[in-house]
């Protein structure tokens, strides 16, 4: 469960969340509105990347994030990369079966063996989204996943999603009707600092 109350948050003089609130318990949220109108803010402050100045934030269990950008560990391969978040109580073994489906389903064979200098952008932001994926968290925060990819592989990568992400609360931010449809996400605009639902 993720619940923002009343939550903001300014950089120097500019405001970029005025009292936002959200509540995402179980389904898929997408999070819109333009660039540069604190959709990015917002789940730094979930995951607690940034301290709100006022409001409150309560997530229940754990929060696993894909950034916009996908920071990458660049000496790992693309499967370490994944495994690295990882339980190790799980054991080697099967953290390393889990990963390997992972990737199966989202990049081209033998695309785990790969270094992150190797991947094109799309490739690299799928590496993210596996990743986070991978860490198994009850609650998933998503910033444009889905940018980077052509419309085939877009489509592919939504099915990935939506049978990973079933029953899991997730925010992904996107400008994409269509791929909030896709996702059967629950959509909600964020404009001048404040979230209503569309």
């Amino acid at each position: 469960m993720i619940e923002v109350k009343d939550v903001s948050k300014s950089f120097g003089d500019k405001n970029v969340l005025c009292g936002a609130s959200l509540r995402v318990t179980g389904e898929c949220a997408a999070l819109m509105g333009e660039s540069g109108g604190g959709k990015t803010t917002l789940l730094r402050v979930i995951a607690s990347l940034e301290k709100a100045d006022a409001g409150d934030v309560n997530v229940l269990g754990k929060t696993a994030v894909a950034f916009a950008e996908p920071r990458l560990f660049e000496h790992f391969r693309v499967i370490d990369n994944v495994m690295c978040v990882m339980p190790r109580e799980n054991g080697k073994a099967k953290n390393e079966k889990r990963a390997r489906e992972l990737l199966r389903s989202l990049l081209p064979d033998g695309a785990e063996k790969l270094y992150p200098r190797e991947l094109s952008s799309g490739m690299a932001a799928r590496v993210s989204l596996a990743r986070a994926l991978a860490f198994d968290a009850e609650n998933i925060l998503l910033d444009e996943p889905l940018r980077a990819l052509d419309e085939e592989t877009k489509r592919a990568v939504i099915e990935v999603l939506k049978k990973e992400i079933f029953g899991k609360s997730v925010i992904i931010v996107t400008h994409s009707e269509s791929d909030a449809d896709a996702l059967g996400a629950r959509k909600y605009l964020l404009v001048d600092g404040k979230i209503s639902e569309k």
